[in-house]
């Protein structure tokens, strides 16, 4: 070949397109170019390579390699112009004729290895880029220029004929459900492949290899349908399936180079394996010494540090590392765990055993406990966060990458010292027009100094915004943040303004406003409320004024009498109230017959000598002016009488009956009733004070005096065994009535307002002058619950024991009474309001006793075995049961010639050496006694 000795020869690669007959022999003779001597090299390839078709059913399209070797760089230039001055189509002969010729492919040594170089419209194949390692930026699945020849002589092609380049990926998805992997079946299974991503990318097909599980003997991985492992693999981690050649579908453990199962028309060494090579395990053991001695730790240390590793046990063992982690020592009243070195306490440790040093970063290195767990301190790992800028002109890229990164299970496990714990898309910016918009991702916002920086186009709320116009050359980008200020109120609580920061948020309260503890933050635990102004001293409405508080604020007016001193100013400290002269308003203030006297702040009426005001009830005024005719005053007059003949009553009786009321004494004067109320008599060592008629004494002089009858509804008794210190008589007391009402509603919602309108009555209602209502109660609700009626005491209500005990009820009984019932009783009482004392019965009653509720009230009753510390007063917690020491009684309750030992509750008997019972299927008792050893 000519020029071989003057080195490297320049290759040349040019495609002509030939059109020829079927039955055409193709004979190509060598070309001759000007001043050059050359060889060519002359190969064809099918065009059905290149999917062209028969222009008619004659003519077939062929595309002709030409590979030109050269010495000289001049050559190339010389064909690029005989080329471009053939005109196309070029006429062979009567069956062939070249349609177009193109050089498509220079290559030329550089330095050391060859460059080809592709010519305008052509590329390399996105398998020759990677194969020959690219010489510059593969777009797009092609290249222009790779570092070699390649040895199949395949050349540059058509950009627009550029074939598919098929990729392989293998995705490794950790997951702590099972159900994630059957989720993912039924979705890859749901999928119609090819999937097109874009113009220029799709997904041909997507399968699960692989399912790697725990179980108690440790990690198996198990292939999917139609995947196997290779024999190496089979024989290096065992196999944990039937399958008995050379593959197998499940290994006992995860492969160390992270190689899943493959179709088994891939796997290549399907032979027989040798022995697998010794994979070396690496374990931690940790070792506890106890010792009383703390020289101990030091003397460790040092014989410690002075191995040197790896420490070789064995052949097969070595000691790579050995540290001290933790030293624990009691500290008074309790141990101390500290760290050595870089070990630490993780973060649950230090909160759940409370720290003695600062956390740091999520870290301590002292807690204020052992362990329960055996735990010790550990190398935690070390967290970096890495931004990414990732760009792209469309925007289903985008989405499409937003879609990746929330489908990646995490952590993700790069190496064995590295994993991802969180992917985060925090910003994507985009020309909206003619400028940049920058937005933040869900949950992600602008720190404040950019949203001031730039100009936001959307709103700032507390602080913060979640775009801008601009695309920022320096600072951070959104940050991922909650804000919380949304909604300010559930927040910071009423009454304030939140401002969001990154991460976090600031609560203050409006003016007029503070918070409940002033030593820690504004939040809704700590909320704003009203500062009253009107306990401030001095007051800030100035002397003689009223301060009334309000929302945030607070208002001022003058008091009766008095007046504001400059009255186009508010009333406060500095424009106080002033007093008023009332009497210089009108003469007749008063009214007539009066005399006025100014006070401060207010003023006097007095009627004239000789005038009596209209109603001694009311103040001297116009409408109740003084008159000379006096009013008519109503008086009770108690009237004692003594006397040592009881006849007297009688006939005082008869003397009172004879009266016709009112009975007129004077004009001014008349007795409009006169009544016998109390007859006391002496009997025999004390008095008995006895009420006549309508007329008893109050319950609180029953309880005083011992009433010697019976005492009524808890309220009144008609006799009492004394003469009363303070001279009071029986009395008319008011009568009390209870009333039911049965009210019925088909709405809960009625209910509910029914109870909310009973609690705010404020009691007694006065109905009329003779009827007051002093106690309204809610006790019983009753409703459908399915097919049948549920009655439900209200709160501090109960049914009564023979209720419960006659119906099926729908809670706990507590005491022998409930608080609910499956049925709507036809008769006798509903809910009775009581406290169930016996809820509590040890803290009623006290130990070893029953409590039987009974409404308004409860029974104490002691265990066999106990009684009340005294009985003649009932059992309570003051009286509570105590065990009674049935080896006190005489005779013995074990009878003679035994021993008696007293228990709580109960005793036991046994007999005295050499004797033995009588009966010895029976205890031992008074009936069954203890006799002589025969």
């Amino acid at each position: 070949m000519a020029g071989q000795d003057k080195g490297k020869i320049l290759k040349y690669f040019a495609g002509i397109i030939m059109t020829l007959l079927l039955t055409h022999e193709c004979v190509v003779e060598t070309l001759d170019f000007p001043e050059t001597s050359i060889d060519l090299e002359f190969s064809y390839i099918d065009g059905q390579l290149h999917h062209r078709l028969p222009r008619s059913a004659e003519l077939l399209e062929f595309i002709v390699i030409v590979e030109v070797n050269a010495s000289q760089a001049v050559v190339i230039e010389q064909i690029r112009v005989s080329l471009a001055s053939i005109t196309f189509p070029l006429q062979l002969d009567n069956s062939t004729e070249i349609t177009a010729a193109n050089i498509t492919t220079v290559c030329q040594p550089n330095v050391t290895e060859y460059q080809c170089v592709c010519e305008d419209g052509y590329a390399w194949t996105y398998n020759n880029c990677k194969t020959y390692e690219a010489c510059d930026d593969i777009s797009l699945g092609s290249c222009g220029c790779i570092s070699g020849i390649p040895s199949d002589g395949e050349m540059c092609v058509l950009e627009s004929e550029l074939p598919f380049t098929d990729l392989l990926f293998e995705i490794e998805i950790e997951s702590s459900s099972i159900s994630v992997i059957d989720e993912m079946r039924r979705y890859f299974q749901n999928m119609t492949f090819p999937l097109q991503l874009d113009e220029l990318v799709e997904v041909l097909d997507v399968d699960i290899t692989t399912v790697c599980n725990f179980n108690d003997s440790g990690y198996k991985c198990v292939c999917e349908d139609q995947y196997f492992w290779p024999c190496e693999k089979c024989t290096e981690y065992g196999s944990c399936d039937d399958i008995t050649n050379n593959t197998c579908s499940c290994i006992n453990d995860i492969p160390s180079d992270r190689q899943f199962c493959q179709p088994v028309n891939e796997i290549t060494n399907n032979t027989a394996c040798g022995k697998p090579p010794t994979v070396p395990a690496e374990y931690l053991t940790e070792i506890q010494i106890d010792a009383e001695n703390t020289s101990i730790i030091d003397q460790l240390m040092s014989y410690l540090m002075s191995f040197s590793f790896p420490y070789k046990i064995s052949d097969s063992t070595n000691i790579t590392e050995i540290n001290i982690t933790t030293v624990c020592s009691l500290n008074q009243t309790q141990y101390q765990c500290k760290c050595e070195g870089l070990f630490v306490w993780p973060n649950d440790t230090c909160h759940s055993y409370e720290a003695c040093d600062d956390i740091t970063d999520g870290s301590c290195t002292c807690i204020n406990a052992l362990p329960v767990d055996g735990q010790f301190c550990q190398v935690l790992p070390s967290k970096y966060m890495i931004d990414i800028d990732v760009r792209f002109f469309d925007l289903f890229l985008v989405n499409y990458l937003r879609d990746l990164v929330r489908n990646i299970s995490l952590p993700l496990t790069l190496s064995s010292s590295i994993n991802i714990t969180d992917i985060d898309m925090t910003t994507v910016c985009g020309l909206n027009g003619t400028q940049y918009e920058c937005k933040c991702e869900e949950r992600h916002v602008w720190p404040n100094d950019t949203c001031r920086a730039y100009h936001e186009c959307d709103e700032i709320v507390g602080g913060t915004c979640g775009c801008i116009q601009a695309l920022p050359s320096e600072g951070p980008l959104c940050q991922r943040d909650i804000n919380e200020c949304e909604d300010a109120v559930s927040v910071c609580g009423q009454y304030s303004d939140c401002i969001n920061i990154i991460g976090s948020h600031m609560c203050s309260c409006w003016s007029g406003f503070n918070s409940s503890n002033k030593d820690s933050p504004v939040s809704r635990n700590n909320s704003c409320q009203d500062i009253d102004e009107c306990l401030v001293s001095p007051s800030v409405c100035g002397p003689d004024s009223n301060c009334t508080n309000e929302i945030g604020s607070y208002n001022c007016s003058c008091l009766d009498g008095f007046t504001v001193t400059n009255s186009s100013l508010t009333i406060s400290i500095n424009n106080t109230c002033r007093d008023v002269n009332d009497c210089l308003k009108t003469s007749e203030f008063c009214g007539p017959n009066s005399r006025c006297t100014n006070s401060v702040g207010s003023y006097n009426c007095s009627c004239l000598s000789g005038f009596t005001v209209t109603n001694m009830n009311q103040p001297i005024s116009i409408s109740n002016p003084c008159n000379v005719t006096l009013p008519l005053t109503e008086y009770l007059i108690e009237i004692q009488i003594n006397s040592v003949d009881s006849s007297v009553t009688d006939q005082l009786r008869t003397l009172l009956m004879s009266f016709n009321l009112p009975y007129i004494i004077s004009d001014s004067t008349n007795i409009t009733e006169i009544n016998i109320t109390t007859v006391c008599s002496l009997n025999q060592t004390q008095y008995q004070c006895k009420c006549e008629g309508l007329f008893v004494w109050p319950n609180d002089t029953c309880h005083s005096y011992e009433a010697c009858d019976v005492i009524t509804n808890g309220s009144s008794c008609t006799c009492i065994n004394a003469l009363p210190v303070d001279g009071q008589f029986c009395q008319v007391l008011p009568s009390k009535y209870m009333i039911d009402i049965d009210v019925r509603f088909f709405d809960l919602f009625l209910v509910n307002y029914l109870r909310d309108l009973v609690r705010n009555i404020s009691l007694p209602l006065t109905l009329s002058s003779s009827i007051n209502i002093t106690d309204i109660d809610m006790t019983t609700v009753c409703g459908l619950n399915g097919t049948q009626y549920e009655c439900k005491c209200e709160e501090r209500h109960v049914w009564p024991n023979d209720t419960c005990r006659a119906y099926h009820e729908c809670d706990e009984i507590v005491g022998g009474t409930c608080g609910c019932i499956q049925a709507l009783p036809s008769e006798g009482p509903l809910c009775q309001r009581d406290i169930n004392e016996c809820e509590d019965a040890v803290s009623v009653c006290g130990q070893y006793s029953d409590c039987i509720n009974i409404i308004g009230s409860h029974m104490c009753s002691c265990w066999s075995g106990f009684n009340s510390s005294n009985k003649d007063s009932p059992v309570s917690r003051n009286n509570s049961c105590q065990d009674i020491d049935e080896c006190l009684v005489s005779p013995s309750v074990c009878g003679p010639d035994s021993n008696c030992t007293n228990e709580i509750g109960s005793y036991n008997c046994s007999c005295l050496d050499g004797f033995t019972v009588t009966n010895s299927s029976l205890t031992i008792s008074i009936n069954n006694t203890c006799r002589g050893k025969s």
